[in-house]
């Protein structure tokens, strides 16, 4: 089926092989399918997304962990409105933290929110609702006014009123809703429910929270864009897990009191509650930290409590984890029937359901963070569980009409797939093989590496070669894996400075960052630097304690090459997402250097670094085998006399 997406593609002219990306998603939409795109930053791939699904009348659900992407993403619907005459409502919904007016950002809490919102001290909230789940008129009024300027007068939501600028919907929002003692989360989150375009982080599907964004908006309706999907695995590792939280069980005890005044709850509830908290605090508190636990004794642990509590009061104490549990979830449901600010937050019953689960399996790990504030359970891979929003995976994404995950790298798709729980068959896939790029040197510098063992005998020769680079061209980006090793060459080398500091770089200077931190894979503040320096491979913290675990299971599962390709594989994603930052610009030239020999050939993995770049980035490439080529190979690309 061709689809004519004309009308809603707001752009005189195509990229190169854009044509080819509108084709492929108009045909993965058309069949409700699944679509896996990889093409470099800077290509379109919103727009490229965007305008078939909405030329075949369908909904789009955006999920992007960057601000650069949702103002991209925002812009492209005002565009469309613009340009093509389109009546699109985008609704670009961020963190609570991020959008309230009533605390500041340092000072922010969800369970402070709560508080405001339950004692009635916020009076941003108060304002914005008549009643319960209904807007007030101011409330309502805002968002009709909202609606009708993103319909009629799109250009003012643009920096300077051209739509080739920066969109300030996001801003235009909070400033406005704030004069009105407004709340902005809540006012967007209302207009999620009517909204063409809805950007959301990826927690609101890959979380518990699913269930609220199910009840906002008809999934089935909705095609799923996922962008920068090749870090949404590492983001369920990193965040997502079932956990016993002390913090979160002492509001869930607050909230049981809300149940017992609102009479809810009676008196036995809350004193079996406390129990288990009480309970909770003494296991974490005697257990050691960063130890594996084996959830049959966490499960006996709780048991021998209960019981012994049980015979002291006269009772049989007999107790199993299933009475635990089902009284917790008594509780837990009871509490659905209060106003929504004092609901239950936690769910300690499904923490108990997962121990049970998994007491046999070898496939989770159950530890106490060195915090010592929980116990947290996380699996060792991601497509052999359910996700907290009671799904997995594949059967998430299949929630939704059809799918599209797209990211500048992808690196071995097969692996790719594999944490999804998807198989190549069930995949369409399409690679973006060329960059047109008019002046771009890449070049894979094998003359050091940062290997542990070598890092500080090395690091003088970076050093060295970074004067090098200053030397060529002072235009320049440097990105050390480590932040022991950045402030090293921020001491050593006075004319660096932080970029994490600084919101505007200067093209004309040079700067160092810590590729590791969040910022730096979406430093678009560093697009106008001529000259990029990757030093080192930004491999995994192989101290953290349940790296180390997972590595041992997955070396026992498979292999050793198998378990570093699985743990390793995101090193060469995280690369290109930074790379992508500096040759966004197509036309200005660029130089790239990745200074490490294992991107062209390492120990163990042999060229799997190697391999797994971009082939659009390969007809660019070259290799430097020691920092003389290295110069040789900039100042003739730079058309300086050496």
């Amino acid at each position: 089926m061709t689809v004519d997406y004309s009308g809603f593609f707001p752009y005189s002219e195509f990229k190169p092989y854009q044509r080819e990306v509108l084709d492929f998603t108009g045909h993965v939409v058309s069949n409700s399918q699944i679509g896996l795109i990889e093409a470099y930053c800077g290509f379109g791939k919103t727009i490229s997304t965007f305008a078939p699904a909405l030329a075949l009348g369908k909904k789009i659900l955006l999920l992007t962990p960057t601000y650069s992407a949702r103002n991209a993403a925002v812009a492209e619907v005002l565009r469309m409105n613009k340009v093509n005459g389109k009546e699109l409502v985008v609704a670009d919904l961020r963190g609570k933290a991020v959008m309230c007016a009533r605390f500041q950002k340092d000072s922010f809490s969800h369970e402070a929110c709560e508080r405001s919102k339950n004692d009635q001290t916020c009076s941003y909230f108060r304002k914005t609702f008549s009643k319960p789940k209904e807007l007030s008129k101011n409330a309502f009024s805002f968002n009709q006014e909202l609606v009708e300027r993103m319909l009629s007068k799109p250009e003012i939501f643009f920096n300077g009123k051209s739509t080739d600028s920066e969109p300030l919907l996001f801003e235009k929002v909070q400033k406005v809703a704030g004069k009105r003692m407004l709340c902005s989360y809540e006012l967007v989150k209302n207009l999620v429910s009517e909204a063409d375009v809805v950007i959301l982080d990826y927690f609101w599907v890959f979380t518990g929270i699913f269930s609220i964004l199910a009840k906002l908006i008809g999934t089935e309706d909705f095609v799923l864009l996922i962008d920068e999907a090749d870090l949404l695995v590492d983001r369920i590792y990193n965040n997502y897990h079932t956990q016993l939280s002390l913090q979160a069980l002492k509001i869930l005890h607050s909230q049981a009191k809300h149940g017992l005044k609102a009479g809810i709850l009676m008196e036995t509830d809350i004193l079996f509650l406390e129990e288990f908290i009480r309970y909770s605090e003494q296991y974490i508190t005697n257990s050691r930290s960063e130890l594996e636990l084996s959830p049959n004794e966490i499960i006996s642990f709780f048991e021998t409590r209960f019981k012994e509590t049980a015979k002291r009061q006269g009772l049989k104490g007999e107790i199993s984890l299933a009475q635990i549990t089902k009284n917790l979830e008594t509780i837990i449901e009871s509490l659905k029937g209060l106003a929504e600010s004092e609901k239950a937050t936690a769910r300690p019953d499904l923490f108990l359901k997962q121990l049970e689960a998994i007491k046999d399996s070898g496939e989770f790990l159950a530890f106490i963070p060195s915090a010592k504030d929980k116990i947290v359970i996380k699996p060792f891979e991601i497509n052999a569980i359910t996700l907290t929003n009671g799904k997995t995976l594949k059967d998430t994404l299949l929630e939704f009409q059809s799918v599209i995950l797209f990211s500048a790298t992808i690196g071995d798709p097969d692996l790719f797939l594999k944490e999804f729980g998807l198989k190549r068959t069930e995949v369409n896939i399409l690679r973006i093989k060329e960059m047109p790029h008019k002046k771009l040197l890449f070049v894979v510098d094998t003359e050091l590496n940062t290997l542990y063992t070598s890092r500080e005998q090395s690091f003088p020769a970076y050093l060295e070669k970074i004067r090098m680079l200053m030397k060529i061209d002072n235009s320049l980006l440097v990105s050390f894996c480590n932040q022991t090793e950045l402030e090293k060459a921020l001491a050593e080398i006075p004319e660096l400075q932080d970029a994490s500091k600084l919101s505007v770089l200067d093209p004309e200077k040079s700067y160092a960052l810590n590729i590791r931190t969040r910022s730096a894979r979406s430093t678009n503040k560093a697009r106008h630097l001529r000259n990029c320096l990757i030093v080192g491979l930004p491999l995994p913290d192989y101290s953290d304690f349940y790296l180390q675990k997972r590595k041992d299971y997955l070396e026992k599962k498979y292999s050793k090459l198998e378990a570093g390709k699985i743990i390793n594989g995101k090193a060469v994603d995280n690369a290109v997402q930074f790379i992508g930052r500096i040759t966004r610009d197509l036309k200005s030239p660029r130089a790239i250097i990745l200074a490490d020999s294992r991107y062209y050939s390492d120990y163990f993995l042999k060229h799997y670094y190697f391999q797994s770049l971009p082939a659009y980035f390969k007809p660019f490439l070259r290799i430097a085998a020691y920092n003389s080529d290295l110069k040789q190979m900039l100042e003739e690309f730079w058309e300086k006399p050496a």
